[in-house]
Protein backbone atom coordinates (compact mmCIF):
# COMPACT_ATOMS: atom_id res chain seq x y z
CA UNK A 1 0.00 0.00 0.00
CA UNK A 2 1.23 3.34 -1.33
CA UNK A 3 2.42 6.07 1.69
CA UNK A 4 1.19 8.87 -0.59
CA UNK A 5 -2.09 10.76 0.55
CA UNK A 6 -5.03 11.42 -1.95
CA UNK A 7 -7.67 14.17 -1.71
CA UNK A 8 -10.91 12.54 -0.26
CA UNK A 9 -13.22 15.34 1.53
CA UNK A 10 -13.26 19.04 0.62
CA UNK A 11 -13.43 21.55 2.82
CA UNK A 12 -17.35 22.43 2.71
CA UNK A 13 -17.91 18.73 3.35
CA UNK A 14 -15.74 18.84 6.24
CA UNK A 15 -16.94 22.09 7.89
CA UNK A 16 -20.56 20.87 7.16
CA UNK A 17 -19.79 17.57 8.99
CA UNK A 18 -18.18 19.72 11.80
CA UNK A 19 -20.26 21.88 12.47
CA UNK A 20 -23.45 19.49 12.40
CA UNK A 21 -21.71 17.18 14.73
CA UNK A 22 -21.15 20.16 16.82
CA UNK A 23 -24.48 21.61 16.38
CA UNK A 24 -26.53 17.93 17.06
CA UNK A 25 -24.02 17.27 20.35
CA UNK A 26 -24.98 21.35 21.73
CA UNK A 27 -29.00 20.17 21.22
CA UNK A 28 -28.42 16.56 22.45
CA UNK A 29 -27.34 18.31 25.65
CA UNK A 30 -29.31 21.41 26.01
CA UNK A 31 -32.59 19.43 25.52
CA UNK A 32 -34.92 22.14 26.98
CA UNK A 33 -36.84 23.06 23.79
CA UNK A 34 -35.55 27.24 25.05
CA UNK A 35 -34.53 29.32 22.20
CA UNK A 36 -31.15 28.48 21.77
CA UNK A 37 -32.23 24.70 21.46
CA UNK A 38 -34.41 26.13 18.57
CA UNK A 39 -32.02 27.86 17.10
CA UNK A 40 -29.62 25.25 16.90
CA UNK A 41 -32.06 22.81 15.85
CA UNK A 42 -32.88 25.08 12.59
CA UNK A 43 -29.42 25.93 12.17
CA UNK A 44 -28.32 21.73 12.05
CA UNK A 45 -31.36 21.28 9.51
CA UNK A 46 -29.65 23.82 7.27
CA UNK A 47 -26.42 22.31 6.79
CA UNK A 48 -27.91 19.03 6.05
CA UNK A 49 -29.52 20.81 3.24
CA UNK A 50 -26.68 22.90 2.28
CA UNK A 51 -24.67 19.56 2.24
CA UNK A 52 -27.35 18.08 0.21
CA UNK A 53 -27.17 21.54 -1.90
CA UNK A 54 -23.48 20.97 -2.21
CA UNK A 55 -23.14 16.97 -3.42
CA UNK A 56 -24.96 18.53 -6.50
CA UNK A 57 -21.73 20.68 -7.55
CA UNK A 58 -18.79 18.54 -5.05
CA UNK A 59 -16.17 16.38 -6.70
CA UNK A 60 -15.92 12.56 -6.17
CA UNK A 61 -16.74 10.75 -3.39
CA UNK A 62 -18.64 13.85 -1.97
CA UNK A 63 -21.19 14.11 -4.95
CA UNK A 64 -24.94 13.08 -5.40
CA UNK A 65 -23.87 9.60 -7.48
CA UNK A 66 -21.72 8.78 -4.61
CA UNK A 67 -24.17 9.31 -2.06
CA UNK A 68 -26.67 6.57 -3.09
CA UNK A 69 -26.89 3.63 -1.43
CA UNK A 70 -27.27 0.53 -2.70
CA UNK A 71 -28.74 -2.70 -1.07
CA UNK A 72 -26.35 -4.86 -3.10
CA UNK A 73 -23.29 -3.14 -2.23
CA UNK A 74 -24.26 -3.31 1.44
CA UNK A 75 -24.66 -6.81 1.24
CA UNK A 76 -21.43 -7.61 -0.25
CA UNK A 77 -20.02 -5.60 2.35
CA UNK A 78 -21.52 -7.10 5.25
CA UNK A 79 -20.52 -10.56 3.68
CA UNK A 80 -17.12 -9.64 3.09
CA UNK A 81 -16.87 -7.95 6.70
CA UNK A 82 -18.52 -11.15 7.73
CA UNK A 83 -15.31 -13.02 6.66
CA UNK A 84 -13.33 -10.72 8.16
CA UNK A 85 -11.85 -8.60 5.22
CA UNK A 86 -12.15 -4.92 5.57
CA UNK A 87 -13.18 -3.58 1.76
CA UNK A 88 -12.32 -0.56 1.61
CA UNK A 89 -14.38 2.72 -0.34
CA UNK A 90 -13.13 5.98 -2.06
CA UNK A 91 -15.58 7.75 0.21
CA UNK A 92 -18.06 6.20 2.70
CA UNK A 93 -19.09 2.48 2.58
CA UNK A 94 -21.96 1.23 2.11
CA UNK A 95 -23.10 0.97 5.68
CA UNK A 96 -21.74 4.18 6.22
CA UNK A 97 -23.73 5.48 3.60
CA UNK A 98 -26.96 4.57 4.86
CA UNK A 99 -25.48 6.06 8.54
CA UNK A 100 -25.19 9.31 6.93
CA UNK A 101 -28.71 9.42 5.46
CA UNK A 102 -30.30 7.93 8.83
CA UNK A 103 -29.05 10.98 10.38
CA UNK A 104 -29.44 13.38 7.80
CA UNK A 105 -33.09 11.85 8.08
CA UNK A 106 -33.32 12.41 11.55
CA UNK A 107 -31.76 15.61 12.01
CA UNK A 108 -34.49 17.25 9.41
CA UNK A 109 -37.09 15.34 11.04
CA UNK A 110 -36.39 16.52 14.30
CA UNK A 111 -36.50 20.00 13.02
CA UNK A 112 -39.74 19.73 11.65
CA UNK A 113 -41.00 17.82 14.59
CA UNK A 114 -39.53 20.75 16.77
CA UNK A 115 -41.06 23.08 14.50
CA UNK A 116 -44.85 21.49 15.02
CA UNK A 117 -44.37 21.00 18.94
CA UNK A 118 -44.47 25.43 18.68
CA UNK A 119 -47.52 25.44 16.68
CA UNK A 120 -50.67 26.70 18.31
CA UNK A 121 -52.40 23.88 16.36
CA UNK A 122 -50.77 21.35 18.73
CA UNK A 123 -51.02 23.60 21.73
CA UNK A 124 -51.10 20.60 25.07
CA UNK A 125 -50.76 18.03 22.44
CA UNK A 126 -48.52 15.21 23.64
CA UNK A 127 -48.09 12.98 20.66
CA UNK A 128 -45.59 15.85 18.83
CA UNK A 129 -43.93 15.97 21.74
CA UNK A 130 -43.42 12.43 22.11
CA UNK A 131 -42.54 12.29 19.06
CA UNK A 132 -39.59 14.62 18.75
CA UNK A 133 -38.08 12.77 21.90
CA UNK A 134 -38.15 9.48 20.16
CA UNK A 135 -36.47 10.95 17.08
CA UNK A 136 -33.59 12.51 19.73
CA UNK A 137 -33.44 9.28 21.13
CA UNK A 138 -32.79 7.39 17.93
CA UNK A 139 -30.53 10.19 17.21
CA UNK A 140 -28.49 10.00 20.07
CA UNK A 141 -28.71 6.16 19.49
CA UNK A 142 -27.07 6.89 15.72
CA UNK A 143 -24.58 9.24 16.90
CA UNK A 144 -23.27 6.88 19.39
CA UNK A 145 -22.94 4.17 16.87
CA UNK A 146 -21.16 6.07 14.18
CA UNK A 147 -17.93 6.97 16.04
CA UNK A 148 -17.89 3.62 17.59
CA UNK A 149 -18.18 1.82 13.85
CA UNK A 150 -16.07 4.50 12.01
CA UNK A 151 -13.26 3.58 15.12
CA UNK A 152 -13.97 -0.06 13.89
CA UNK A 153 -13.24 0.31 10.31
CA UNK A 154 -9.76 2.79 11.14
CA UNK A 155 -8.68 -0.55 12.62
CA UNK A 156 -9.66 -2.82 10.42
CA UNK A 157 -8.56 -1.06 7.75
CA UNK A 158 -5.23 -0.02 9.60
CA UNK A 159 -6.12 4.10 8.53
CA UNK A 160 -6.94 6.91 10.88
CA UNK A 161 -10.46 7.73 9.21
CA UNK A 162 -11.21 10.28 11.33
CA UNK A 163 -8.38 12.50 10.45
CA UNK A 164 -9.51 11.90 6.68
CA UNK A 165 -12.60 13.82 7.95
CA UNK A 166 -10.17 16.35 9.36
CA UNK A 167 -7.52 17.26 6.76
CA UNK A 168 -9.65 15.64 3.99
CA UNK A 169 -7.02 12.99 3.01
CA UNK A 170 -6.73 9.93 2.91
CA UNK A 171 -3.81 7.22 1.99
CA UNK A 172 -4.12 6.58 -1.77
CA UNK A 173 -4.56 2.88 -2.65
CA UNK A 174 -2.46 1.07 -5.06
Amino acid sequence: MRQDEGARWDAIVRLLHWTLAALVLFNLVRDDGRQWHRWAGYAACAVVLARLLWSAFAARPANWRDLKPSPRATWHHVRELLRGRAPVSEGHNPLGLWMVWILWTLVLLLGASGCITRLDAFWGEEAPIAIHAWLADALLACVCIHPAAVLAMSLLQRENLPRAMITGRRRARP
